[in-house]
């Protein structure tokens, strides 16, 4: 699977968090580049967003929010947000 870091990640959300759970979430991120994406991810759709939007662990306590879409290429992982839990609360239905 592809991905790419979404504007509001690169400008808000990854700056939010200290610099070793940055760390580890940028190494988070490339599991998703395995195909199929690794169980320890916990990959999996959001409830009540139709699934375009996905949540999956970005180690330790934080999460990432993902937006699936499509490009030229296929499928495409939109990194939209990462934070702890209460993230999840921002993207509700």
């Amino acid at each position: 699977m592809r991905w790419q870091k979404g504007e509001y990640y690169d400008k808000r959300a990854a700056k939010q968090l200290r610099v070793e759970d940055v760390e580890r979430a940028e190494r988070w991120l490339e599991k998703l580049t395995e195909t199929p994406p690794p169980g320890d991810l916990k990959l999996k759709p959001m409830e009540g967003h139709n699934r375009v939007l996905c949540e999956a662990r970005a180690g330790g306590q934080n999460r990432f929010i993902l937006r699936l879409t499509r490009d030229g290429v296929g499928p495409l992982f939109i990194v939209e947000d990462v934070g702890p839990h209460d993230i999840y609360k921002k993207h509700r239905p």
